[in-house]
């Protein structure tokens, strides 16, 4: 039940999701707390029956854009899938 919530959600498409393949489904929630706080948590399922990985970035106030902490969100999620499905 939990998944299938997690799965619709609507918002975040720049960060968990933001640079995982085309398809890889990504189970997760986004939170932001105006200027100061911009996170997304969610399980991230690999390919070919290679298993789920689980992922929390919280991102504190900074200097950057909105967008820049997306992008840095979104370079974690890749760089944890492809380091599980790689490895």
């Amino acid at each position: 039940l939990l998944l299938d919530i997690l799965r619709r959600c609507q918002t975040g498409d720049a960060r968990l999701k933001g640079l995982l393949p085309e398809g890889t489904v990504v189970a997760h929630k986004t939170g932001s707390m105006g200027v100061a706080i911009t996170n997304d948590v969610g399980i991230i399922t690999l390919p070919e029956g290679a298993g789920h990985v689980a992922a929390a970035v919280y991102l504190k106030a900074s200097d950057q854009p909105p967008a820049a902490r997306e992008r840095a969100i979104a370079e974690i999620a890749r760089a944890v899938r492809d380091y599980f499905l790689f490895r």
